[in-house]
């Protein structure tokens, strides 16, 4: 009785053996997994981090032989900086050496600015960025302005738009603000998309605020409580008419916008805005369009990055947005290119 005891036990003890060995296993492939996903926490909380991502020192050389013998005038790899003559009568840059100095500083800062913006967007402009400081801009000293220059006109037989310059003006007072900084440069990176507005202004708050602990507008805690609808059941961020816009809404625009880009983000990693830009570069068919992107064409590329459908995403916040295919892209936008060649016999003819 006590040698089958004996063999049973030895046989259960066999058995157990296997089982435990897959046991620890199993156990420390998800420890190393959870150990995997902590370090990837840690780098992207970093990231987020306004001194580690944004003041690396750039890798090119400024120092003053980037500034002109007047100190009007500075130029790096990626910018120009220029200084208005209403700043050269403030105490503060009425001499060359001052200029010089502070020149050098702003050119360092904007190139490891760039960088960062380079690293997190996965691409950036071909063209210089042209900087102007001033003590007030269009009369103000609270605006901040990029403006993308573009050429347009038929090639091969189709419409094309294309960017021949990027120009950004900031009060000093403006300037001072890093937020406002990170804000102004976003715009210069993805104006070259033609986004919608709401999709341009939202994604230029999210680096501001999530990236340089710069930003002055929050989120909303739910985004259909805190939907605001136009007289025809449409989300009032479909109406927004721009950066200048100076309405009861504006403020809610930026807060909502932020939410919503802040949201899909959340939702699919910190890579996502990263395909959704190689997706549009890949195609270039946003270079085909008169004017911005329709929110449609924009929902096509957020659902091919995210792997799922979001047209219900966005009509369940009463955005009016329709499935689109490629296909639909492109008849739409050869429509485009018929009115184009209509209006352009038309005025030949006159």
């Amino acid at each position: 009785m006590r040698q089958k005891n004996r063999r049973s036990f030895i046989a259960t003890f066999w058995c157990v053996i296997p089982m435990l060995l897959v046991a620890a296993f199993v156990f420390n492939g998800c420890a190393a997994l959870e150990e995997a996903r902590q370090r990837r926490e840690k780098r992207l909380l970093e990231e987020r981090n306004a001194s580690s991502l944004m003041l690396q020192s750039p890798k090119s050389e400024i120092d003053e032989d980037n500034i002109e013998p007047g100190a009007l005038f500075g130029e790096s790899d990626h910018y120009t900086i220029k200084f208005a003559e209403d700043l050269l009568q403030l105490p503060a840059f009425d001499e060359i050496t001052e200029r010089t100095e502070f020149g050098v500083s702003a050119l360092i800062y904007m190139e490891s600015l760039y960088e960062a913006m380079h690293k997190h967007f996965g691409f950036h402009p071909e063209h210089q960025i042209h900087v102007t400081l001033h003590d007030k801009y269009r009369d103000s000293r609270l605006g901040a302005f990029t403006t993308t220059q573009y050429r347009s006109g038929m090639q091969d037989g189709r419409y094309v738009k294309s960017i021949t310059g990027i120009k950004m003006d900031f009060p000093m007072q403006m300037y001072e603000k890093q937020g406002v900084r990170a804000h102004e440069l976003t715009h210069a990176f993805t104006n070259i998309y033609y986004l919608p507005v709401w999709f341009s202004e939202g994604i230029a708050v999210l680096i501001q605020t999530e990236y340089v602990s710069g930003g002055l507008h929050g989120k909303f805690d739910s985004l259909k409580a805190d939907a605001r609808i136009d007289i025809n059941g449409v989300n009032e961020l479909e109406n927004w008419g721009g950066h200048s816009e100076n309405s009861p809404l504006t403020q809610w625009r930026y807060s909502y916008a932020y939410t919503i880009v802040a949201e899909l983000w959340e939702r699919y990693g910190p890579d996502f805005y990263i395909k959704v830009f190689k997706l549009m570069e890949a195609d270039g068919l946003h270079q085909q369009l008169e004017d911005l992107m329709p929110t449609s064409m924009l929902v096509y590329y957020f659902s091919q990055a995210a792997g799922e459908d979001l047209v219900p995403f966005f009509r369940n916040l009463y955005f009016k947005v329709q499935h689109l295919t490629k296909a639909d892209i492109i008849k739409y936008i050869e429509g485009l290119n018929q009115n184009r060649k209509r209006l352009n016999r038309n005025q030949r003819q006159r």
